[in-house]
């Protein structure tokens, strides 16, 4: 699929389901297992250490049902809603520990044109912190370049609650890339407690991606 039909399906596809599993299923290559692997669809790549597994569609899925917004018109909207991730990988066993630093890639269209990043982002979260329990930036969105790309970044933190309405503090890390019909938004949740280490190794993962679909 060249990278101008690509495009213009982005532009045209308000749900991408198909295309996203294809490429989950069609486009992950895993290179040295000793060192790094390397996540790669037309125009997007990232390389991500060895030790992070990946998320697989039923997990992803499992994982959604889990959530709890503390609405039961917010849940229904999320289990129904949500939306299948380019990339999901996670670091830890899911067999030993309950909230596990996590890596989304999605692709999606949007409304918001990104002409004013910072703006336009934090816009964009303030949707996404309508549903969210004690929503609190930690940075505030702003403008940066990775690999010759602009784009946003923030950093916040909230409370889920489980599926036994256990609270938990955690935080997640935010990018979002701007094209021409498209964006690609990086999405990072881990536990609060202590997570500078964890946040510095995802900055690191996200520093390796590269974008070259103009």
């Amino acid at each position: 699929m060249g990278i101008r039909k690509l495009t213009r399906v982005f532009a045209q596809m308000k749900k991408l389901y198909s295309i996203l599993i294809y490429f989950c299923l069609a486009f992950i290559v895993i290179a040295n297992p000793s060192e790094k692997r390397e996540f790669k669809a037309p125009g997007f790549s990232m390389e991500a250490p060895a030790e992070w597994d990946d998320i697989t569609v039923e997990e992803f899925k499992d994982n959604i049902k889990r959530v709890d917004l503390g609405s039961p018109s917010f849940n229904k909207f999320l289990h129904e809603n949500n939306e299948i991730p380019l990339f999901s990988i996670r670091k830890g066993d899911p067999e030993l520990e309950e909230y596990l630093a996590t890596i989304n890639v999605k692709v999606q269209v949007s409304d918001l044109k990104f002409n004013n990043i910072p703006a336009d982002l934090r816009t964009y979260l303030y949707r996404i912190s309508l549903v969210l329990k004690n929503f609190d930036y930690l940075i505030e969105p702003k403008t940066i370049r990775i690999n010759g790309n602009l784009a946003g970044y923030s950093l916040f933190s909230y409370t889920l609650i489980d599926e036994n309405k256990n609270e938990r503090k955690v935080a997640s890390a935010f990018w979002i890339f701007p094209r021409k019909n498209h964006i690609y938004l990086i999405g990072s949740g881990f536990v609060y407690e202590n997570f500078e280490p964890t946040l510095k190794e995802i900055k690191q993962i996200v520093g390796t991606i590269k974008i070259t679909d103009r």
